[in-house]
């Protein structure tokens, strides 16, 4: 990848750099000390790496229209870039270079900014069960991962407070909040989430019994989940743009695959607080 980047970049005489990151923030402090650096000028940011390296690159340089960021998937899940059309080629770095900005959303996430999906509960418990199993494919991870955390208990309390007055206060099985579609390696976890509508999409599912779960896996997985009657039995969808969250002690929140701690969240949507590029789709011949 690396060779074939430099050998596209140099045929087409761009002035470019390559810069290979350290260890988890690296991303951000280079992307946001380039900026500061070019202020007034237009710079693109090409990342391989996955939803949490895309996550860093954005987080760097929010609500900044002069900067473009693009992803080449190279991460265990690619969970973002399966929000665009299937033909969409990322991997073509001449598509990358040919491809035009669009103008996307951030979730706000008390002061970090999430690029997809925020995962509360038996989902981020599965995120990080599958980070152990590191030699195999993302899919099959995430599995194991649901595997091993069904053995464990399933509940989290959570207090959901949203803006017309209606709380949710109870044992939940999982809370996702959705600028994108897809989580854990392609779970349509919100189906009818949209990355530049200016709403959050909340999946809500109440505390069930394991057999309960196991019978909602396969709806759930393939976004079935809000037309099912069985399904809506036990999840809730709403699309807001603003809420809140409190929980009784700090609990492990999931931001694009990346794993923080918070007791408090305050989620809202930033409109168009970011471009990315999408690679221009070759002209059928």
């Amino acid at each position: 990848m690396e060779n074939n980047i430099k050998a596209v970049c140099r045929s087409r005489k761009l002035d470019y750099h390559v810069y290979y990151t350290t260890c988890p923030g690296d991303a951000t402090e280079y992307v946001r000390s380039m900026v500061n650096c070019h202020k007034e000028e237009k710079q693109r940011f090409i990342c391989v790496g996955g939803d949490g390296t895309i996550n860093e690159i954005v987080n760097s340089a929010p609500c900044t229209p002069n900067v473009e960021f693009g992803a080449i998937p190279h991460g265990s899940g690619n969970d973002f870039v399966k929000n665009f059309a299937e033909d969409t080629d990322f991997y073509d770095i001449n598509a990358q270079i040919d491809g035009e900005s669009v103008s996307l959303d951030l979730i706000k996430v008390n002061e970090n900014y999430c690029v997809n999906m925020v995962n509360i509960g038996f989902d981020c418990e599965v995120v990080k069960a599958a980070a152990k199993f590191k030699f195999i494919s993302a899919k099959l991870s995430y599995i194991f991962g649901i595997v091993r955390v069904l053995l464990k208990r399933i509940g989290t309390k959570m207090k959901i407070v949203f803006d017309d007055g209606e709380v949710i206060e109870n044992e939940l099985t999982l809370t996702a909040i959705a600028n994108g579609k897809f989580c854990g390696g392609g779970f349509m976890a919100a189906p009818l989430a949209d990355l530049n509508d200016g709403i959050l999409d909340v999946c809500i599912i109440k505390k069930v019994s394991r057999p309960r779960f196991l019978s909602l896996v396969g709806c759930y997985k393939k976004g079935k989940h809000t037309e099912s009657e069985k399904a809506q039995r036990f999840i809730s969808y709403k699309r807001v743009p603003h809420f809140r969250m409190e929980f009784d002690k700090p609990l492990p929140v999931c931001i694009d695959g990346e794993i923080i701690g918070a007791k408090t969240i305050d989620f809202s949507v930033v409109r168009d607080a970011f471009r990315f590029i999408v690679p221009k789709k070759k002209q059928e011949e």
